[in-house]
């Protein structure tokens, strides 16, 4: 019954986004929206309860379904660290391209005064962790030493990558989303060469993080998405000594854990019930704990209100 819902919201919004790509939020009804869905409008309004809610659902499949590519980039272990970087970088912009005439649309309609589609804390909370992600991929491609000048970089990168964003948004204007990210990451090299050859004190040093409210001290240690840390998981179980069925069966958790963190809206029960597989395999120590903190952050992006834990400990996610 879950899967049949899942499918029906995702159904829902990937026929809304294209109605709203072609006339827009305004010019388009929750009951053509319905009816293209061989569905009532009543059963529609079970699913978002109003057309707010359902292009701030848009937004959000967006966003996860970026994310979630780009993120699972680092999982290509046969690329080099900097050749994953080019190809989240092409990643990116393809799905902009790809969603151009709908934000487009979206940006003429909310020409005048309205809503932002992100409340500002939601925005603030995923750019911490946008930020803590890209940290981690400054390191791996260009050492620890580049690590205090993050923001920086970041600062760099987010402007560049505007102003391509803008420019594919220009109709008919001949770009090759794999040459942009060719130029940026060589754009890049050059920064960082630059930086780590001068060495000038950061504008925005790391302990000054907190204090602008990216995060919280304490999600500094958890900051890869819980697809990273089944990738070192899957390692860490193949070194451990074990029998072949237990085995089997850690790595079919995993499996399944994964097909549930891409899908649209993953499952708490199914989550809770693959870690609880886990947890009781000796060895596997500070990657389960992380996988268990990253995928709590995940569940409360995902889940509505009514369906969140709040921050439960421990024992009260993977034991009960």
């Amino acid at each position: 019954m879950a899967d049949k819902t899942a499918e029906k919201r995702k159904q829902i919004l990937v026929t809304a986004l294209q109605l709203f790509s072609t006339k827009g939020a305004a010019a388009t009804s929750m009951q053509e929206i319905a009816e293209i869905c061989g569905m009532s409008k009543g059963s529609l309004y079970l699913h978002f309860k109003s057309k707010e809610e359902l292009e701030k659902s848009i937004y959000e499949y967006i966003a996860f379904r970026i994310r979630d590519e780009v993120v699972q980039v680092d999982q290509e272990t046969e690329l080099a660290p900097k050749e994953q970087l080019r190809k989240q970088a092409e990643v990116l912009l393809v799905h902009f391209l790809e969603v151009r005439e709908f934000l487009l649309k979206q940006m003429h309609d909310k020409s005048g005064p309205g809503k932002a589609p992100f409340h500002d804390k939601c925005v603030q909370k995923e750019m911490g962790k946008a930020l803590i992600w890209f940290k981690n991929k400054l390191c791996s491609v260009y050492g620890m030493e580049i690590e205090p000048y993050t923001m920086e970089i970041a600062m760099f990168v987010q402007g560049m990558l505007g102003s391509y964003i803008r420019f594919l948004f220009v109709p008919g204007l001949p770009l090759n989303v794999g040459i942009l990210a060719n130029h940026l990451v060589a754009m890049l090299d050059d920064v960082t060469d630059s930086l780590l050859r001068r060495r000038p004190d950061p504008l925005v040093p790391m302990e000054a993080w907190e204090r602008l409210g990216i995060f919280r001290p304490e999600e500094v240690h958890f900051s890869r998405h819980p697809l990273v840390v089944i990738k070192a998981l899957k390692i860490r179980l193949k070194e451990l000594p074990m029998e072949a069925d237990i085995l089997n069966d850690a790595l079919d958790s995993l499996r399944l854990m994964e097909k549930e963190l891409i899908s649209m809206h993953p499952r708490r029960v199914i989550l809770k019930g693959m870690l609880a597989n886990l947890e009781a395999i000796e060895g596997l120590g500070d990657l389960f704990d992380e996988l268990h903190a990253t995928i709590q952050s995940v569940l409360s992006l995902y889940l509505a209100p009514g369906e969140r834990d709040g921050n439960p400990d421990k024992s009260s996610f993977a034991d009960k």
